[in-house]
């Protein structure tokens, strides 16, 4: 399928990722897991579902969070060898994430760090879906865009935090929901989901791949 801002999202083939690190800068901390699961159109592909360890001899000073040990990092597998896997996955897909920017700015980096090419394909943030939904009644509640706020909204269970397989599944099944009542009986495309990033956010990656490259 040719991915376009017109493709329906009843057919929109999404990857929902989720990455641990061992902090909240991509350019000194690093990936520790990946997380995914297939999504296609209004339906959660279990059987692609995938949880990545990557080998690290530190989990860091989050492993409070992630509960990542260091026997676990010790039997992950190499940052390129997941990468590798990730990008295989991601091929004809819009990544789903939860603050997609965050975790987009992770894999560029690691990509980077493995030696390999980074991958870009659109994206689609849960957060940001939440953020329009709630602004139609007025102002945002303290707490109502984190995944677990935005899933309780919807009705959806609590499921384990910080796991990223289980953030990933959670955030696949808030994008149905949400697609749910952004659609309201109407039909939606990739233009009516994707993230939309602020002029200063543009500048901003803009500057730093300017940097980089």
């Amino acid at each position: 399928m040719t991915l376009d801002d017109g493709t329906s999202v009843d057919v929109l083939p999404l990857l929902a990722v989720d990455i641990e690190t061992t902090g909240l800068s991509p350019g000194q901390d690093r990936v520790l897991a990946v997380g995914w699961v297939p999504v296609d159109g209004t339906r959660i592909d279990l059987s692609g579902a995938r949880r990545c360890v990557v080998r690290q001899d530190e989990p860091g000073e989050s492993v409070t969070i992630h509960g990542l040990t260091h026997d676990d990092l010790e039997a992950g597998r190499t940052l390129a060898d997941v990468l590798a896997d990730l990008r295989v996955a991601l091929s004809g897909r819009v990544l789903l994430a939860h603050h997609a920017q965050f975790e987009l700015a992770f894999l560029d980096a690691a990509f980077r760090a493995a030696g390999i090419p980074p991958v870009r394909p659109p994206d689609v943030c849960t957060m940001d879906l939440q953020r329009r939904l709630l602004t139609r009644h007025g102002e945002i509640p303290a707490g109502a865009l984190r995944l677990w706020g935005a899933r309780e909204r919807h009705g959806l269970p609590p499921t384990k935090a910080h796991d990223a397989l289980g953030d990933a599944l959670a955030c696949a099944e808030l994008y149905l929901a949400q697609v749910a009542e952004l659609g309201a009986g109407r039909p939606l495309c990739l233009r009516d989901v994707r993230r939309r990033e602020t002029w200063p956010h543009r500048l901003q990656a803009w500057l730093r791949r300017r940097r980089r490259d």
